[in-house]
């Protein structure tokens, strides 16, 4: 009796299917997992590039071990110790809440900790599951030995497919259904789901494999074929260790272009929240179909596949740089084009079909398609050169993939550490554009090419790196701009920030989306939100204020000569630099005095971070207008942060946000008893009832401190006020709503609740706020 090919291969075909759902779940988990830790770490680029690198730390040990593992364990069992992993993967997930976000951080663990500490937390938190996911693909790798090497190298490839589809699936799908729908705790819980619904599978696989094995054995004479694998030393031989070197440069390069598109792709969309969901799924599924191509590909092809994998790499390297080259000159060129240009001038999101096409498709698609596709492409050619023993394709693959998490850990810390902070993205993407020289180089030693091709190439290469801009002139045509004397950068791995002169008016952006303007006396709306809680509080001492933007807030909130002390939260470690530089440039004397006032203290860190973490209490708490829709801006709306605000408040103390929705409004007077509406978007929030008596705040208006620090801004800060106190509506007196409707750290239903953008799409060319 032999063992049935058919049924071997069907079983193979299940393997790879659940190892699509596999995926799916741990894109399920990545995406939700960044999420809770940043409350633990605050929201900057620094906190989130730990957190990704101590994800792939984990990953890339899973990788080794289980690389070790699948030659040593013999027949059938790496199927088995999958099993046991997505167990793991799957237990650890319906306790991830209870680990990451209960305990990290509302049990405030580690107070206090260094940056090295913090890493540390999150590296020992993450290693568990992401270990063990890191186990699944070299473990799989030998699930079942084909008898020709390059079928084992298209299975691995099958594997990676299938893996790589499925995350792209889990991302898009979590993102844009998922969260919207069941929420952030539900959502994992599926990803458990499917977890489990994966080990179940391969455990009827094993138990079916081992079954058939036996069979064979006691009916075959040689039962040499079936002794424990060959646990000879792995043979680390020179070819080896250059594919070694070649996965980690793949590795280096492939993060460091993934963020250098994250930074251009969210500021020509204007930040909002699906922006990385968005970026993260193109990139993924056209790896997945690179992938698949190069298996279809490589039984048709006849060539030599160490020219074809070496020439990849160079089209890679110069249609990512000439890409960004095009759309550079395109944008602010091309007649055609000059919507755009004009959108990236703008202030506000816009969701017309033509701009949402354009920026959430088509421009990502151009830039990242052709990439990523031979990211995928170049995975198969490679392990179909390098696969050749099937006793060693386990640490094979394990190794390889071990050293491409080390390049693309070695690659985030770069770009956002050394690129975005003293380089610039223009010259970052520079430099990384030169590795595809080593290409040329690896082509003229193995004789691939003629030599004038390869001569073109280097030339074709150096000189499209060379006409990159500067980069202030290459972010000033990706905003719109055309005049340097009216366009301020300043860049770091925080974020971008760019403040427009226009005429009359100046206006500061944040990741391409306007945040404020300058002068002060035309910002109504800041004006309103600095200046009138300030004036209806009795004693104002101490007031804290969540975002700096153009400090329009800022200064419009240090009106009374009571106020001692104005915290300034700003994540944004770089938009003092460019407040400064507005100021240098225009004179504006508003501004000056506020960013000099010896009662600011501007602390630039996550203002929500600090409020957790620090038990100091104000009289008055503001977060400056966040559009609902921007990244992560359910933290800032969430009934868990208003519960914050209420617990750093005074005796007395108001609490304000920007009433942007009907949850918004609900989740705030689900905390506080006494809540207020003014100028129509203005939410007041207290635990005691605020005195709105005329008489009393025209007092304080009239003070010669308030009078003339106003008109300084040559702000009539009585007829505002006037204004704002007719516009006065009582939500509730005294008593908590008791409502459904709201948003939760678990659930920020307004940030992913994109149903009224896809309406806007098909209706009118407005903008979203």
């Amino acid at each position: 009796m032999s063992i049935n090919p058919t049924s071997k291969k069907y079983r193979s075909f299940l393997l790879l299917f659940i190892f699509f759902f596999s995926g799916f779940a741990a894109l399920i988990y990545q995406v939700i997992w960044q999420r809770w830790l940043v409350f633990y770490t605050g929201i900057s680029s620094v906190s989130i590039s730990l957190i990704v690198s101590a994800f792939m730390a984990g990953l890339g040990l899973g990788y080794l071990a289980g690389g070790q593992l699948a030659d040593r364990v013999g027949k059938n069992r790496p199927i088995l110790l999958f099993v046991l992993a997505e167990l793991g993967i799957g237990t650890f997930a319906l306790f991830s809440k209870a680990i990451i976000y209960d305990w990290l951080y509302q049990s405030n663990a580690l107070e206090g900790g260094s940056n090295f500490q913090i890493y540390l937390i999150l590296f020992l938190v993450l290693l568990f599951p992401t270990f063990l996911m890191g186990l699944s693909l070299p473990l799989l790798s030998k699930a079942f030995e084909e008898k020709k090497s390059e079928n084992q190298a298209n299975y691995i490839s099958l594997l990676y497919f299938t893996n790589t589809l499925g995350a792209a699936a889990g991302t898009l799908i979590t993102s844009f259904v998922l969260i919207r729908a069941i929420g952030f705790e539900n959502a994992v819980r599926l990803g458990a789901t499917f977890n489990f619904i994966c080990a179940a599978t391969a455990a009827l696989i094993y138990y079916f494999e081992t079954k058939n094995s036996a069979l064979f054995i006691a009916e075959s004479d040689n039962l040499r074929h079936f002794e424990p694998e060959n646990k000879a030393t792995f043979s680390w031989n020179r070819n080896f260790i250059y594919w070694i070197v070649q996965y980690t440069i793949s590795g280096f390069m492939a993060i460091c272009f993934e963020i250098l598109w994250f930074r251009m792709i969210e500021t020509m969309m204007k930040s909002l929240a699906l922006t990385f969901s968005i970026i993260l799924t193109i990139y993924l599924a056209m790896m997945a179909i690179g992938t698949y191509s190069g298996v279809r590909f490589a039984k048709k092809f006849t060539g030599n596949r160490l020219k074809l994998f070496l020439n990849a790499q160079y089209t890679l390297y110069i249609y990512t740089i000439g890409s960004i080259l095009i759309l550079q000159w395109a944008v602010s060129d091309i007649s055609a084009l000059a919507f755009l240009f004009e959108y990236f001038k703008s202030y506000e999101a816009l969701f017309t079909p033509t701009i949402v096409i354009s920026t959430m498709l088509l421009i990502p698609l151009f830039l990242m398609a052709v990439p990523t596709f031979i990211m995928g492409f170049s995975f198969t050619i490679s392990q179909l050169i390098i696969q050749d023993k099937f006793e060693e394709v386990g640490r094979k693959v394990g190794w390889l993939q071990f050293m491409n998490i080390v390049g693309s850990t070695i690659g985030a810390w770069f770009v956002t550490l050394i690129g975005f902070n003293y380089l610039g993205t223009a010259l970052t993407i520079k430099i990384i554009g030169l590795i595809g020289l080593i290409y040329i180089l690896a082509i003229h030693r193995q004789g691939f090419n003629s030599l004038f091709s390869r001569v073109l190439m280097a030339f074709a290469l150096i000189i499209t790196i060379f006409l990159i801009p500067s980069n202030e002139n290459f972010w000033m045509k990706l905003s719109g701009m055309t005049n340097k004397q009216k366009f301020i950068i300043e860049e770091d791995e925080t974020a971008l920030s760019f403040i427009k002169i226009l005429g009359d008016e100046s206006y500061v952006y944040t990741n391409g989306l306007g945040q404020s303007m300058f002068p002060f006396n035309r910002d109504k709306n800041h004006i309103t939100l600095g200046a009138i809680p300030a004036l209806l509080h009795p004693n104002p001492q101490d007031i804290g204020i969540i975002g700096l933007g153009s400090a329009c807030t800022l200064f419009n909130a240090g009106g009374r000569t009571e106020t001692k002390n104005l915290d300034c939260f700003e994540v944004i470690v770089n938009q003092p630099a460019a407040v400064y530089e507005y100021i240098k440039r225009t004179n504006d004397s508003a501004a000056l005095r506020i960013m000099n006032d010896k009662r600011v203290n501007l602390i630039l860190q996550d203002g929500r971070y600090f409020l957790h973490r620090n038990p100091k209490l104000y009289d008055i708490i503001e977060a400056d207008a966040l559009r609902p829709k921007s990244s992560y801006a359910g933290n800032l709306y969430s009934v868990e942060y208003f519960q914050l605000l209420k617990k750093r408040l005074k005796k007395g103390g108001i609490a304000i946000t920007w009433g942007a929705t009907g949850r918004v409004r609900d989740g705030f007077a689900k905390v506080f008893p006494y809540v207020y509406e003014m100028d129509s978007f203005m939410i007041i929030g207290s635990d005691q009832e605020i005195d709105f008596s005329e008489t009393e705040i025209l007092k304080r208006v009239e003070n010669s401190f308030t009078k003339n620090y106003y008109l300084q801004a040559n702000i009539n800060i009585r007829e505002v006020m006037l204004k704002s106190l007719k516009t006065k509506k009582n939500i509730q007196n005294g008593k908590l709503m008791i409502t459904k409707r709201f948003n939760s750290d678990m659930w920020p239903k307004d940030e992913f609740d994109f149903g009224r953008v896809w309406a806007k799409i098909l209706g009118e060319n407005e903008s979203y706020l």
